[in-house]
């Protein structure tokens, strides 16, 4: 294996004393079912998912839905102020409570039979029930809605979905929140907009151009140019890379003397540069001084994968006078990389299919760091 500490520190300053590339994970590893159901059983069941903005349910009865690996999540706050999460699955016949993305809702009314949950997920009401349960007594039934781990740190809502899981949240994130969230402070930040869609790549192709630069002389000519950076001190469940910066990276180079000022509360390396994460599995968050966005990849398939994208700007930067006149210049620019590296990564999903085995130059450390850790978690940590 190559050394770890020249990888990640040494090539990105051209610092190793001989030029080494690092493999790619094999082709099969990008398009095999088998080794796609490894990865879901080895790394994806036991991770915690990001989910949404603390701030995207600031009220009572607030929630959002998601779907991971296959099961429907809705992440709720109660009425006591806590987030709470649960399988979003009526305990009668089955059916979703809900198909909404988001909303409000003082409780959670089935529309096939109209059993209800209040935000704790307690039953409340049970038509079937009626004449022989008396209301009081419906809790003590256990049919309360399937309980899912759901934890904040930072103003980040992360959701478990292994039942077995003794990992905390700050303890899976490890310095992330120290070292990269609060300094940005996320807790602050307010999604504006947010979307999702399906590709036709595997999740690690894109989780791998997201973590390199040599790309965007290329693909994102227009968009980006030349983004110099270095790797960042990182544990094992994140990394990235920081881009020292003066103008704003999130807008075309013409118009970054365009950028909302840094709110005052950010301040240190966070009001100087830009941080590229990732946070395993496949929650790419990207912290500017002035805003925030996200690129989660969800796998569907060895080949398929499920998109969600959101961009936030601090609250402070959304009550200025002047943020619906700007912002648009942000999303124009955000979606044009986006749309890029879309393309670029279906792209690249199709010439796997020759099953020819791809390298790493010593340009891209961070990239070959991501593959091997991946070929670790999947076979094991004595595998050479």
């Amino acid at each position: 294996m190559t050394d770890k500490n020249c990888v990640l520190h040494n090539r990105v300053e051209g610092g190793c004393d001989k030029t080494e590339l690092s493999k790619m994970l094999h082709p099969e590893c990008y398009i095999d079912d088998n080794w796609f159901q490894r990865e879901l059983k080895s790394i994806h069941f036991s991770a915690w998912h990001f989910t949404c903005l603390s701030t995207a349910i600031p009220n009572v009865g607030s929630f959002v839905s998601r779907r991971f690996l296959g099961r429907s999540v809705i992440v709720v706050r109660s009425t006591d102020g806590i987030i709470r999460a649960f399988l979003n699955t009526c305990r009668h016949r089955g059916a979703p409570l809900t198909s909404k993305r988001c909303g409000e809702n003082a409780h959670f009314r089935c529309p096939f039979h109209k059993w209800s949950y209040d935000t704790f997920g307690s039953l409340t009401s049970a038509p079937g029930l009626s004449g022989s349960v008396r209301r009081s007594d419906l809790k003590s039934l256990g049919l309360n809605l399937v309980p899912v781990q759901c934890e904040v740190s930072a103003g980040l809502v992360f959701i478990n979905l292994d039942e077995k899981n003794e990992m905390p949240l700050e303890t899976y994130l490890g310095s992330y929140i120290e070292k990269v969230a609060l300094p940005h402070r996320t807790q602050q930040m307010h999604c504006v907009q947010e979307k999702s869609y399906t590709l036709m790549t595997n999740w690690k192709l894109y989780i791998e151009v997201d973590m390199e630069t040599l790309h965007t002389d290329f693909v994102h000519s227009r968009s980006i140019g030349r983004q110099p950076v270095r790797p960042v001190e990182h544990d094992s469940n994140w990394f990235g890379v920081y881009h020292q910066n003066s103008l704003s990276p999130a807008l075309f180079p013409e118009k970054r003397n365009l950028a909302f000022p840094s709110p005052s509360s950010v301040i240190g390396e966070a009001a100087e540069g830009t941080h590229f994460c990732v946070i395993l599995p496949g929650f790419f968050i990207v912290t500017a001084p002035e805003v925030m966005w996200w690129i989660q990849k969800t796998p569907i398939s060895a080949t398929r994968t499920n998109v969600n994208v959101g961009y936030a700007f601090h609250g402070e930067t959304l009550s200025r006078q002047d943020f619906n006149e700007i912002a648009p210049h942000y999303f124009e620019r955000l979606d044009q990389v986006i749309l890029e590296d879309d393309r670029i990564c279906e792209y690249q999903q199709e010439g796997l299919s020759n099953r020819v085995r791809g390298h790493f130059t010593p340009v891209e450390p961070v990239a070959a760091y991501f593959s091997e850790l991946i070929e670790k978690l999947v076979l094991g940590a004595g595998h050479e």
